[in-house]
């Protein structure tokens, strides 16, 4: 499911240094996209959206704790 490929993106851009690193050092959407579809990740920019959006929501509760 898209999403869940958006939500495990986003969870492994937190966690994961070389995968942030290796993520950010893509020169373009195309490889970028190659990037994504070598670690078996299918989403949209609307999926990356919402997954970003509740990563930003968990954040947000953590810090009012």
């Amino acid at each position: 499911m898209p999403l869940n490929d958006a939500r495990k993106f986003v969870e492994k851009l937190r966690g994961d240094h070389n995968f942030r690193e290796n993520a950010l050092n893509t020169t373009g959407p195309e490889e970028l996209s190659s990037f994504l579809q070598s670690k078996t990740l299918c989403f949209d920019q609307r999926e990356l959206v919402g997954a970003m959006a509740e990563c930003m929501t968990q954040l947000e509760q953590e810090m009012e704790r």
